[in-house]
């Protein structure tokens, strides 16, 4: 898989489990981790723009362990 493929892929995948972190109301409880990952998925857009594709897989990967770290604690993974 080429480096932009796995960026959008991951990048998209971001948005999915972002999207679960809200449908089960974790954004307030955990509002800050939801804040940091919201604002990496915001800097895995921009190098995806800039075509800085290693960059956005990187900021996409970062934020989704985040909030997959707290879906696991909470017992909704």
């Amino acid at each position: 898989m080429e480096m932009k493929e796995r960026a959008e892929k991951d990048v998209k995948k971001l948005k999915e489990i972002i999207a679960e972190f809200e449908l089960l109301d974790l954004h307030e409880k955990y509002h800050d981790a939801y804040e940091w990952a919201k604002n990496y998925l915001k800097d895995a857009e921009h190098f995806f723009a800039k075509k800085d594709y290693f960059s956005s897989f990187g900021a996409a990967n970062y934020a989704y362990g985040i909030i997959d770290g707290i879906l696991i604690i909470e017992k909704k993974k």
